[in-house]
Parts: C-alpha cells; sequence; structure tokens
C-alpha cells in the first residue's frame, strides 16, 4: 500500500530517461560505427562501454527507487495508541408518538433531528452519544467523538425505534447517568428533547440520581402549550388521529413547567426550540465544559517503509558515483 500514490506517476519520468539513454546509446554507437569500425574505436580509447553502461543502470535504479520511496510504501500493522481531551455529552430523544404532532413543521420528530444535526456539528471538543426514548431508553449510539456516526444514528429515529409505548422521561436520565457516573461533574451533561408529558417512571428518584453524580441536565422543550392532535399512519398514508379509550382526540401540549424543574434540579437549563437564540446558547454552554483526558484509543496502522526504497536508492547512487568508467590497465 501507497500513502502517496500520485507520486507513482513519477516513475514515468524515469522511463523516459530510460529511452532518452537508450536512444542516446544507440546514436552514439551508430555514429562511431560511420566513423571507424567498433572493434577500433574500442581499442582506441581508454573507455569501458560495459561499465558505462552499468553505471548508468545504477542511475535508473536510484531515481526508480527514490520514486517508490516518495510513495510512502507502508505493510505491516502497527499498534498505535491515542489519548484525547474532550467533554462527555449526551443527547436523548423523545421517540413517543406525540412527537408526531404538527405544531412544529414539518412535525416534531424530525423537526428535533434538523436542529440537533446542525448542533452536533457547532460542538467543538466533544465526546457526543445518543438515546432514544419512549416507554424505555437505549442507546442507539456510544459516546463517541466521530459527529457523522452520530449524526447517521440520528436520521435513523423515528417513532419506532422504541418498542415500548409512553413517555418515560425517567429512563433516559437513569441510562445517561450510569454511563456519566465517572466522568467529572463539569465535564459532562444531558441534553433531553421532548415534549416534557412524562406518565412513566419514577422523575423524582431519576432527579436524585443526577444529583448524586452531578450530572447537569439541559432539557430542550419541543411543541406548543396549546397543543395538536397525533396523526396515525397507515401504509404511509395518514388514518385519523390518536383517541383516547373514551373516543375523545388525544391533545399533546409541551410540558415546559416540568423541564424547567427537571433542568432547575440538576444546575442545568431549559431551552424552547422555538428560538434559536436560546439554542446558541445551549451550544455555548455545552462548548464551555471541561476536557479531560478520555479513554486511550488503540489504533492499528500500517507501519512506514518508505526507509527500505530509501537505502537501495542510496546503495545504487553510491555504485553510480564509485563506479570507474575507464578501462583497467594491463600490466
Amino acid at each position: 500500500m501507497f500513502e502517496n500514490i500520485n507520486n507513482l506517476l513519477l516513475l514515468l519520468v524515469v522511463l523516459f530517461m530510460v529511452i532518452l539513454f537508450l536512444i542516446s546509446f544507440k546514436l552514439s554507437k551508430k555514429a562511431i560505427n560511420n566513423f571507424t569500425e567498433y572493434s577500433l574505436w574500442n581499442k582506441l580509447v581508454n573507455v569501458d562501454f560495459k561499465k558505462v553502461l552499468l553505471k548508468n543502470m545504477c542511475f535508473v535504479l536510484a531515481l526508480f527507487f527514490i520514486v517508490v520511496a516518495l510513495a510512502r510504501p507502508k505493510w505491516g500493522l502497527k499498534q498505535v495508541e491515542a489519548k484525547s481531551l474532550s467533554s462527555d455529552i449526551v443527547v436523548a430523544i423523545d421517540v413517543s408518538k406525540s412527537m408526531l404532532a404538527q405544531d412544529l413543521k414539518p412535525d416534531r420528530i424530525t423537526r428535533a433531528k434538523i436542529v440537533f444535526k446542525d448542533l452536533s456539528e457547532k460542538l467543538k471538543g466533544q465526546r457526543i452519544g445518543l438515546i432514544a426514548f419512549a416507554g424505555q431508553a437505549y442507546w442507539q449510539c456510544p459516546l463517541t467523538s466521530d459527529v457523522k456516526a452520530f449524526e447517521m444514528f440520528l436520521s435513523m429515529l423515528d417513532t419506532d425505534t422504541v418498542p415500548f409505548y409512553g413517555t418515560n422521561i425517567s429512563a433516559p436520565i437513569d441510562l445517561a447517568c450510569e454511563s456519566l457516573k465517572k466522568v467529572p461533574s463539569n465535564s459532562k451533561a444531558l441534553v433531553i428533547i421532548t415534549d416534557g408529558e412524562s406518565f412513566d417512571g419514577d422523575l423524582k428518584e431519576s432527579l436524585n440520581l443526577a444529583k448524586e453524580s452531578q450530572t447537569k441536565i439541559f432539557c430542550v422543550g419541543i411543541g406548543t402549550e396549546k397543543g395538536e392532535p397525533i396523526p396515525t399512519y397507515e401504509n404511509g398514508q395518514f388514518k385519523e388521529y390518536l383517541k383516547d379509550e373514551k373516543g375523545k382526540t388525544v391533545v399533546t401540549k409541551l410540558d415546559s413547567s416540568t423541564l424547567q424543574q427537571i433542568a432547575l434540579t440538576t444546575g442545568g437549563k431549559y431551552y424552547n426550540m422555538n428560538q434559536n437564540s436560546s439554542l446558541n446558547n445551549l451550544v455555548d454552554r455545552l462548548n464551555k465544559l471541561d476536557k479531560v483526558e478520555g479513554t486511550a484509543n488503540i489504533f492499528n496502522n500500517l507501519e512506514d517503509r518508505f526507509y527500505y526504497p530509501l537505502i537501495l536508492a542510496l546503495i545504487f547512487l553510491l555504485f553510480y558515483l564509485f563506479i570507474p568508467t575507464t578501462k583497467r590497465q594491463k600490466i
């Protein structure tokens, strides 16, 4: 494998030089034959043409191996340990059916995915992970510094990602705090995107866990306080609005008071997705988190071997410099 494979194009220059040398050699030999017999000329001049040919071959081979060295050949695996400074941010997105409400266009979950794709690209020096939650919470993307990987998992979220109906804000808090418990308090955060309606779990107990682990929770409210019915679909087509057991249309509303309580209790802050300036403030807060040395990552890299062709090039250059072109004098 070559790191700079384009440099191998320089071999065309070497080939061109070889062709010029051969043409020059043939023309010179033809000129000598026109002047006198080659055997007689060989006796008259003190030049060993075989050594001249060998000397020039050494020069061409030296150029060849220099070009190969410039292409940076690599082979054989070498383990490299890489450490980085970062803070850890877990993003938890509500994927319950209420996120299909269209009080934010095109709907809540699509708007959340668009906004947090943009947000992830503005983060600097963080590892970021993704949790999807409804009635339960599940990791979708573990903490990673690869923003593109995070965005890929984010794009795949929908209201069928979690197979448990309902909304349980306690679940992502418990899951994130467990993963972040060994991270220093000023170097971690949990960001929850939801409409705030929580019908399952023990929120008070989860908030106590967050305080014990010193995990700040930043809540982003999505939706409107006026509310919106929840559409249902069949084969990708709108069917009807979701109804409760009494046949009444369910209206989902933004519960900002619950989200404000969560943020205030854990030392975080509440933001409204309708306010872009508010979300810019969230990015600033996350970027100001302390950076700590993360776990070392071990990578298998191909080892650089450019020095082998370079050594061969130096050897052939030495041959070129020290091979004599004169005939050995007979005593």
